[in-house]
């Protein structure tokens, strides 16, 4: 996940098949598939019982995570069973229960090698930024060490994978990473069509990379970013259907100049894992990036169905709250649901979103969780989602949050402004900017991201002033307030996953200089912005627009055309893009 600066499993012979009752976890939007997997449960090994925190004797093998297989040296069917299980999770971003899975191998058959090396590769780093902490580096590197004392029946090239984990724990804190990267891609080049080599090595180089992948013109900044492509791209020809390799590739591909070379990859994730919430999510970040908004919304709507699924069968330690990207799934789909006008989709999304962090609108405890900034910043997708979409009274009933919460609050005076300036309350939006002034004026916000949330607040302040200009007929003064806005949104990176801002603010100044009679203006905005937002729909409205203001009737209608594949809304006036 980018930073904020992001075939049913086959039981093997001995692994009970369990079937539970299907657990009411189903959104009502899900899609067809995602509901009968929900609707028929299958689990392998032993039901735990509902507690907080499983041992790991007590995890339960959810199907659905891929058919991915990679022989290690055990005899035990089961404990092989587990390592693949492991293996899956790993690639589907599970990383606790992939180390719970692990374990489970390696209790199964403690003369496992490899088991005892996947225990180790999953406690330690990955892309979400889990692991580098003292007690993970400890616990890999005695994990590994382990593995390295119990390989006699490994391969040779498992046992040179369990020494080049070594490396990743042990030596100098500033080289570990980038020995580990480079021990693996000596394996990967003497072994070129292993696909699960292939993928921990670009794994490894991704991970060495500090900062972003690519520049703002989407072209690699560092040569490991380069050879992880040509990894990932090789693997991909040897096994297509590779879950793994896939995730990887869409992430790699997702800022690079063409993310579009992942689509074919991300249309068919969801059907090599179905039961993954995360791999059935991930082809989001391939949507977003080109457009697809409708298809990024509905995979998150899925993916946060089947997280409620996996919470139910498997009953995770922490559950949904605890589940570390449950929430990103969440946000993903308000994003998508935005941008797409989904608004019974993103309603929905956004009542669960705050019903499952309650605690977002009270008064913050005295130690915190850092976490609770980025819920509060992915609040206000569900806010703008009330605002835009949701009814009067569901708006007017919104609690106010606590004062101790001031990210929060700007979120709730920024829902009830897009509200009311739906109704054409000039008067009520203004309000309610002036209100997110006042907070800005008490400089409530602290470390870490104060300048972000600075900007947050006063993005949403002019933007609301920008609204009731609009609906004041003061053209000049909306021009004013969403440049002022656009600026904003600009000190920052635009994109992301999903972008902070909920959608691009030079839209709103495009409709303003159209209203004001500068249609050539608006049309060079509107396609300004479409290159970092494409096939925005509202976007393309104005554009429409603008150019039969110009007289391009032609170049009107095709605007107008592409302004509706994208959009599952009502109507769309200018006031309010």
């Amino acid at each position: 996940m980018r930073a904020i600066k992001s075939g049913l499993l086959a039981g093997a012979a001995g692994v009970m098949m369990l079937g539970l009752a299907p657990a009411a976890v189903a959104d009502a939007t899900a899609t067809a598939s995602v509901l009968a997997l929900i609707q028929s449960p299958t689990v392998c090994g032993r039901g735990g019982a509902e507690t907080a925190a499983l041992p790991t004797s007590e995890i339960v093998m959810v199907d659905g995570f891929g058919a991915e297989t990679f022989k290690v040296d055990t005899a035990n069917p089961e404990a092989q069973a587990w390592f693949d299980h492991g293996v899956r999770l790993r690639w589907a971003f599970e990383h606790s229960e992939s180390v719970r899975a692990f374990r489970k191998a390696r209790a199964l058959d403690p003369t496992c090698g490899m088991c005892a090396w996947g225990e180790a590769w999953a406690i330690g780093p990955n892309i979400n930024g889990g692991g580098n902490d003292a007690d993970s580096i400890h616990a890999g590197l005695a994990a590994a060490r382990d593995a390295r004392r119990l390989a006699r029946d490994a391969t040779p090239m498992q046992r040179q994978m369990i020494d080049a984990l070594i490396q990743r724990y042990s030596g100098r804190e500033s080289t570990r990473g980038v020995r580990f990267a480079r021990t693996m891609d000596r394996i990967a080049r003497r072994n070129p069509d292993d696909v699960m080599v292939a993928a921990v090595t670009a794994d490894a180089w991704m991970l060495k990379v500090d900062g972003e992948w690519f520049d703002k013109a989407g072209k690699a900044t560092d040569p490991g970013v380069t050879r992880a492509m040509t990894l990932l791209e090789h693997a991909l020809t040897v096994d297509a259907d590779d879950p793994g390799s896939i995730h990887l590739y869409i992430h790699l591909t997702e800022w690079s100049d063409d993310p579009h070379k992942a689509i074919p990859y991300g249309e068919k994730l969801a059907l090599l894992a179905p039961g993954a919430s995360h791999l059935v999510h991930m082809p989001s970040h391939t949507f977003y990036r080109v457009g697809r908004y409708r298809d990024a919304m509905m995979s998150n709507v899925n993916a946060v169905a089947l997280d409620k699924r996996y919470d139910g069968l498997a009953k995770p330690p922490g559950g949904l709250p605890g589940m570390r990207l449950h929430a990103h799934n969440v946000h993903f789909g308000m994003g998508g649901a935005l941008m797409a006008g989904g608004a019974v989709e993103g309603l929905k999304l956004a009542d669960w979103y705050m019903a499952t962090w309650p605690t977002l609108t009270a008064a913050p405890g005295a130690a915190e969780d850092p976490s609770m900034l980025y819920r509060q910043i992915m609040a206000a997708d569900a806010y703008a989602l009330y605002g835009r979409f949701g009814d009067a009274a569901k708006v007017a009933g919104l609690a106010e949050p606590d004062a101790g919460r001031p990210l929060m609050r700007v979120g709730w005076r920024y829902a009830r402004g897009e509200a009311a300036a739906r109704r054409g309350d000039a008067a009520a939006v203004r309000a309610e900017a002036a209100a997110i002034g006042a907070i800005l004026v008490q400089k409530p916000f602290k470390a870490p991201m104060l300048d972000e949330q600075n900007g947050f607040a006063a993005l949403f302040q002019k933007v609301l002033e920008g609204r009731a200009a609009m609906i004041d007929g003061d053209w000049a003064a909306a021009k004013t307030a969403y440049a002022a806005a656009a600026a904003i949104q600009a000190q920052g990176p635009e994109g992301g996953d999903p972008p902070l801002i909920w959608y691009p603010t030079r839209r709103s100044l495009a409709a303003a200089m159209l209203a004001g009679g500068d249609a050539a203006g608006a049309k060079a905005k509107v396609e300004e912005l479409l290159k970092d937002w494409p096939n925005d729909p509202y976007s393309y409205l104005i554009l429409a627009q603008a150019e039969a203001a110009l007289g391009n009737h032609d170049a009107a209608n095709a605007a107008e055309a592409r302004s509706h594949i994208e959009w599952i809304g009502g109507e769309r006036p200018l006031a309010l893009a």
